[in-house]
This record gives C-alpha cells, sequence and structure tokens, in this order.
C-alpha cells in the first residue's frame, strides 16, 4: 500500500501545471454614517446598491436614477375606495432593525405603494335592525278589544313625535320611561314608553314589540304602533292609557285613605291576572315579572297586564333565566331551577296578598340577601284574619294554592281560575268601574266641577 510522506506538502503555486494565484486581500468597507439616520419623508428606497431581483408579476420597471429600485405596483383588492382604508404602519422604524440591510434605515413605503389593509371594523348593524323590527310593527293591527273609533283611527296610523303632545310623565317600566300623551291631531290621549336602543338589548325591544303587537287578550295591554325618534337612539312604543293606573299606585292610594280591598275586588283583579297569564301560556309565553306596577287598572277597573321586555318563551314549558323582580320571583327561580308559568302563579300570590293586607307579605326588617333565603328556606306567607276584617275560607285556600313552595303541585294559570273561589267570585256583581272611580275620587271631583 502507497503512503503519502510526512512533512510539508509541496504548495500547488509550485506546480508546473498551476499558474500562481495572488493572496486575497480583505479590505474593511467605511459605513457611511448617513445611512444610519431615517430617511426624509421625500425619500423613496435607500440608494444604497442592493442585488438584483427578478420582476414580480405586477410590477412596472422604472428608471433607475441614482441607484433607485424597482417600485411595486400591485393592485388594489377588495374595491377599497380610497388610501385611507388602508393602514400604512409607524411613521418610521427604528435604525437596526431592518430585515435585508442591517446596517440601514428601514424605509417607510411610498403612500401611493401597496399598504396593508386596516382590519374591517365592526359595525354596529344594531341600528338598521331596530329599524327593520319597528318597521314590521308599525303595520300591526290593533287589538280587537278596542272600540269601532279606534280601530278606525289606528288602524293604519303613522306616528312620529310631531303628532303627540306629551302631558306627563306616568312612571318607569322595563328598559324605558312612560309617558301620557296626547295625539293632537283627535284628541286622544295614549300612553307612550319610551326605550333606549344603547341600554336595551335588541332582544329584549323585539320581545316586548312582539308580544306587545301580537297580543289580543281582554287582560293585555292594547298595542297602537312604535317608531323610531329622528337620531335612531329610541323607539318609542305606542299603548293606551289606562287610567286607573298600576296596582301599586292604586294600592299606595288605599293605604293613604286608611282603606281595604274587599274580597270581591281582589277576586276580580285575581281572575284578571290569571286570565292574561293563561293566555300568555297559549303562546308558549311566560311573563316572569307579574308584580303591582305591571298590573294596569282601565277606567273601566278592567285588568291590563303590561312590560313585556324580559318576557320568555318556554321550551317544552320550562324556562331557565333568572330575569325579573326578585322580591316577587317564586322560589324555584331564585334557586336558579328550572321554571315554567307557574312561577307567575307565585308572583301573583305574593301580589294580591300584598294587595289585601296593605304591606309585603314578608318581614320588612331583612336585608335583600336574607329576604332571598327566606322565599326560598322559610315557610310561604298566609291569608290570616284580622281583627275587623274576616277572609272567606276559599280565598285562604286559593292565596295557599299560589304560593305552594314545590312548583310541582303548584296549579298553573288555568287551574288556578277553576278554583272555587274564583268561580265564586264571577258569579257576583262586582262594580269596578265604581270602585276604581271611588279610589280616585273621580265622582267627587266631576260633580264638584259641575256644580261650579
Amino acid at each position: 500500500m502507497h503512503h503519502r510522506p510526512l512533512g510539508p506538502r509541496t504548495p500547488r503555486s509550485q506546480s508546473p501545471h498551476l499558474a500562481e494565484t495572488r493572496p486575497l486581500q480583505i479590505r474593511k468597507a467605511s459605513v457611511d454614517q448617513s445611512f444610519l439616520r431615517p430617511p426624509s419623508p421625500a425619500s423613496q428606497l435607500s440608494s444604497s446598491p442592493t442585488p438584483s431581483r427578478p420582476l414580480i408579476p405586477g410590477s412596472t420597471p422604472s428608471s433607475r436614477t441614482n441607484g433607485l429600485q424597482l417600485k411595486l405596483q400591485l393592485p388594489l383588492s377588495g374595491g377599497v375606495g380610497s388610501i385611507s382604508d388602508y393602514y400604512a404602519g409607524p411613521a418610521s422604524i427604528p435604525p437596526g432593525l431592518g430585515g435585508e440591510n442591517p446596517n440601514g434605515a428601514t424605509v417607510r413605503p411610498s403612500d401611493m405603494q401597496l399598504q396593508t389593509p386596516r382590519p374591517a371594523e365592526q359595525r354596529d348593524s344594531s341600528d338598521s335592525s331596530i329599524e327593520q323590527l319597528v318597521s314590521v310593527f308599525k303595520k300591526a293591527s290593533v287589538d280587537s278589544n278596542a272600540s269601532a273609533e279606534e280601530i278606525s283611527t289606528y288602524g293604519s296610523t303613522m306616528w312620529s313625535d310631531s303628532v303627540l303632545e306629551e302631558i306627563c310623565r306616568l312612571g318607569e317600566g322595563q328598559g324605558g320611561a312612560v309617558h301620557k300623551v296626547r295625539d293632537i291631531r283627535n284628541g286622544f290621549i295614549l300612553a307612550r314608553k319610551t326605550i333606549t336602543t344603547r341600554e336595551a338589548p335588541l332582544k329584549q325591544l323585539g320581545r316586548e314589540l312582539q308580544i306587545s303587537s301580537t297580543s289580543k287578550h281582554i287582560n293585555i295591554i292594547r298595542f297602537y304602533g312604535a317608531y323610531m325618534s329622528p337620531s335612531s337612539s329610541e323607539v318609542k312604543v305606542m299603548m293606551e292609557y289606562c287610567a286607573g293606573g298600576s296596582l301599586e299606585a292604586v294600592s299606595k292610594r288605599i293605604r293613604e285613605r286608611g282603606g281595604r280591598v274587599s274580597e270581591k275586588v281582589a277576586g276580580r283583579i285575581a281572575q284578571g291576572v290569571l286570565s292574561g297569564l293563561a293566555y300568555l301560556h297559549t303562546l308558549k309565553t311566560i311573563h316572569r315579572d307579574i308584580k303591582p306596577s305591571n298590573i294596569l287598572l282601565t277606567e273601566q277597573g278592567v285588568v291590563r297586564l303590561i312590560d313585556f321586555g324580559v318576557s320568555g318563551e318556554l321550551v317544552k314549558s320550562l324556562a331557565g333565566t333568572f330575569t325579573g323582580t326578585s322580591f316577587y320571583m317564586a322560589p324555584e327561580r331564585i334557586s336558579g331551577k328550572e321554571y315554567s308559568i307557574r312561577a307567575d302563579v307565585w308572583s301573583t300570590g305574593i301580589t294580591l296578598l300584598e294587595l289585601v293586607q296593605n304591606r309585603y307579605p314578608f318581614p320588612d326588617d331583612l336585608t335583600s340577601i336574607e329576604l332571598l333565603v327566606h322565599i326560598t328556606q322559610g315557610d310561604p306567607p298566609q291569608l290570616t284574619d284580622e281583627p275587623d276584617l274576616k277572609w272567606s275560607d276559599e280565598m285562604k285556600d286559593f292565596i295557599r294554592q299560589t304560593l305552594i313552595v314545590d312548583h310541582t303541585a303548584r296549579p298553573t294559570p288555568e287551574e288556578t281560575l277553576a278554583h272555587p273561589w274564583i268561580t265564586s267570585v264571577m258569579r257576583k256583581e262586582v262594580p269596578m268601574a265604581k270602585w276604581i272611580s271611588e279610589v280616585w275620587g273621580w265622582h267627587r271631583n266631576r260633580s264638584s266641577s259641575s256644580d261650579a
């Protein structure tokens, strides 16, 4: 085997077959400090020489005056109307952060070159959605229980602020204020509920309009249409004006006068509330906020249920959200369990008990949390006799049935309407118009004004 001899090899330059090569000379390039400064806005691209690149499709060559590179001209996509729809990036990038030329500054592209698209802004489509929603209910028919004059007048009325005169504020509803207004075209008195769209969820507003406009029952408030304010930030719902006021206002008035509600009047009010709830049940709807302020009385003393902003659709007769006024809420709802239309029956029982006793039926020395614990874990309140006031056994049993803690054993609105106390009251003559007139002193005021 042949081995290469040890020792230094003969330099290749000494080979007779190869030409002598000069040693490589390395020279350190001087750095132009001007390149370390950010370019002026008028500059286009760095004038430092860069390796040539293949022509990119879509680009157009330009003259290389003073060593300028090609300008890339790509078509703008997406149909953007102006260059202002694009984000140009920061005004300058600190030296040393450039990718291709570490010793030079990264140059911001010209405003006329391709720029990074700004992310699409999320436009709030709620205004247009609400406007579409209201436009549907503008054409809603007037309640079939309305008078012939009302039906002929408001069958296809277009509403606006210009045709309404505000008289006074009536109170607060779910999601907005309620005012008494006069239609200057005919003198009719109506109630107008203003809902601020920025505060009320679209779903809540849709529910309010849907139930109000489609419900046709004597114990549901009459709906006369809806319109949007010019600023598109408010939806105004037109409803009938109930001169008798809310059950809350009536109860306060009776307490101030030292009076009490008779059993017959209480029975008619209970029947009206339960009839309205039974009707909503046929629509697979639960009210979820039955309380004195959401029960109105007309000038004739007829019950009208209002405020459907928190009403919910029943799925297989059950619901599962915590919405409404907790002090009148059924135990199963406070506990976060599934509930049904029977929860409205509990709220009706508490409301009626408060009306006839002239006080809220639970202890008044409890904090809000203690009260909710008492409702879910304590014994339900009951109707008891007082020294100067006796209640029938049928009425006491009715209250007891509506306030059964176990919601599976509590009756539905339809079942409570068949209770002996309700059927007994409905067979009796109860002058509700006279009663509500006496509560507010209308006869006395009218007679005194006529005498004058």
